[in-house]
């Protein structure tokens, strides 16, 4: 060291430190000036492929613009012209072109309303030299959006509730015309007022008349000669009887009055097996025709990659999940055709030959929800429940006519014989009163009193059964009608929404690279699944209304408003 403090080795230190100080000071002014730049600028950073024709003179020309030309330039470009551009932009050359893509970045304002919903933090990638040849592929269009999706999903308007109940009824009445079920109860009914008029008929005198041929005696007392033909005539009247008649006619109209109510109840339950199996069908057909529609979106998109594979061989395994869910929409479009099949078979064996009515290619029907306590009051006079109190009326009367019978009984009777006596003289005109009683028959006649009175309160043990039935069966229907209504409206705007998230996940794939296929198929999976979520959920609610008139027993007076 000298004597001035100069040290030779420390100055080739400093020495030596000096560029990398130069150089930490440099990246921090440039790092400073980057991020003071980046947050100043809040305008989106989006990109445009270049078409291939064009040259790359033209691209080295377009890239020397002004800042201020190329910020005009932009602010005159509308959203929506943006991501038509991409679209375009990727249009493939035509073979023999070897012209490399080239990314050219603009900065662009931002965004407004109305731009497809498109992440925007999608990054450019690389510019990538494509010197394959290829092949000119056809590019699907993109999934529909949001209008044309309402538009979908709306189907064809909504169904007028007195257009639904004429439809019905008219299938309702060729079931009932010919339903097996239906004209066995009206031989019971016919059965029942025929008994009526028997047991009427008992009121009347009864004339008996019996004939008696040529007759000989035998034995040792036995007079000489043979008996001559006769005829006796014999009338009965009954003049008191404790009301045996009278509470037999009406333990039978009783009987008939069951008649009657099953005959109703039977038209009710046919009318809400062809009611309800139209609804059905409307909603299977519909289902078959969304199923359609995923079907011929997922061959869209099969039909592209089978292009891009062509291609591109190392995107086989899309290829392969595209076709897999191709498959998957086939199985059930085929399921619900087939159920769409059972059930026309179905409505045949009510209806005939007579021909199917062209059901409403919409899912939106006006089936407005009946009141809750109208349902319930309506119920206790339910066909099922009437039969049952009948048959109840029924057994108590017919009791009480077996405890008359076990008492004595008063008749008138007239009697006349044709034949003659031997003296050859013929018999007289008689008349009189006789007195009938059955005194002991073995406790039998208790034993069907008691058989009669046991049987009415099992009867009215069942009308109250049935009502208790109907009551939480309207309930419950009631309930579910309101459910599966909010929980279509539900599905209805998750089907808008993963309309566009199908739509937004397609572009960001195709035109982006920013998902997956596996990505879009589920998206489309998804949509598909709640529009027959919607369509399910809906007509399980016109079920669930039309559910409620049955039980209540007003589905044919319902069918019937207005006529």
């Amino acid at each position: 060291m000298s004597s001035f403090g100069w040290d030779p080795a420390s100055h080739k230190k400093n020495t030596a430190r000096r560029p990398l100080a130069t150089f930490s000071v440099i990246a921090l002014v440039c790092m400073s000036a980057l991020s003071s730049q980046a947050r100043a600028d809040d305008q989106l950073l989006q990109f445009e492929q270049v078409a291939p024709r064009s040259t790359v003179g033209e691209i080295t020309a377009g890239s020397r613009k002004s800042e201020a030309e190329r910020s005009a330039e932009a602010s005159a470009i509308a959203p929506t012209a943006v991501v038509q551009s991409v679209r375009e932009s990727l249009a493939l050359p035509a073979p023999g072109n070897t012209v490399e893509d080239v990314l050219v970045f603009e900065r662009l304002p931002v965004a407004r309303v109305g731009t497809p919903d498109i992440s925007s933090d999608v990054a450019p990638a690389t510019a990538v030299a494509v010197s394959a040849p290829v092949m000119q592929v056809s590019v699907p269009q993109s999934a529909p959006g949001g209008a044309i999706a309402a538009a979908r999903i709306a189907g064809k308007g909504e169904v007028p509730e007195a257009d639904l109940r004429e439809m019905f009824l008219s299938m309702v009445d060729a079931a009932a015309g010919r339903s097996p079920a239906v004209a066995g109860a009206l031989a019971q009914y016919a059965a029942s007022k025929a008994d009526v008029s028997e047991a009427k008929g008992q009121r009347y005198p009864q004339l008996d008349i019996s004939a008696r041929g040529l007759s000989r005696e035998f034995g040792s007392t036995a007079a000489p000669g043979t008996g001559d033909p006769s005829l006796t005539l014999g009338i009965t009247t009954t003049l008191f009887d404790w009301g045996r008649v009278r509470k037999t006619i009406e333990s039978r109209t009783h009987l008939a009055d069951a008649a009657d109510s099953a005959v109703q109840a039977q038209l009710e339950s046919s009318a809400y097996d062809v009611t309800s199996n139209m609804v059905e069908l409307a909603k299977q057909r519909i289902v078959v025709e969304t199923s359609q529609r995923y079907v011929d979106r997922m061959a869209e998109l099969v039909k592209m990659l089978e292009g891009i594979v062509a291609v591109d061989s190392g995107r086989v395994s899309e290829l392969t999940q595209a076709r897999a869910r191709l498959l998957q929409s086939e199985a059930s479009r085929s399921t619900a055709d087939s159920k769409a099949r059972d059930i026309e078979i179905n409505l045949r064996r009510m209806v005939g030959d007579r021909a199917l009515p062209s059901l409403p290619g919409s899912q939106y029907w006006e089936v407005r929800q009946p009141e809750l306590s109208w349902l319930l009051a309506e119920s206790l006079h339910h066909p099922t429940v009437q039969q049952a109190k009948a048959s109840a009326r029924s057994a108590d009367t017919q009791a009480d006519a077996v405890r008359s019978a076990l008492r004595p009984q008063v008749n008138w009777v007239v009697s006349k014989s044709t034949g003659e006596d031997i003296y050859g003289r013929e018999s007289a005109w008689q008349t009189g009163l006789t007195l009938s009683w059955s005194a002991f028959r073995g406790g039998s006649g208790r034993a069907a009193e008691q058989a009669a009175r046991q049987r009415a309160h099992a009867g009215w043990m069942g009308a109250e059964q049935q009502i208790q039935d109907l009551e939480y069966r309207i309930r419950a229907a009631n309930q579910d009608a309101r459910s599966l209504a909010d929980r279509a409206d539900l599905y209805r705007g998750l089907s808008l929404e993963s309309d566009k998230i199908r739509s937004a996940f397609y572009e960001q794939w195709y035109h982006l690279g920013r998902r997956t296929l596996l990505d879009v198929l589920s998206s489309e999976s998804e949509h598909y699944n709640n529009q027959i979520g919607e369509v399910s959920s809906r007509f399980d609610s016109y079920q669930a209304v039309v559910r409620q008139y049955a039980s209540s027993g007003t589905l044919v007076r319902w069918l019937s408003a207005g006529k």
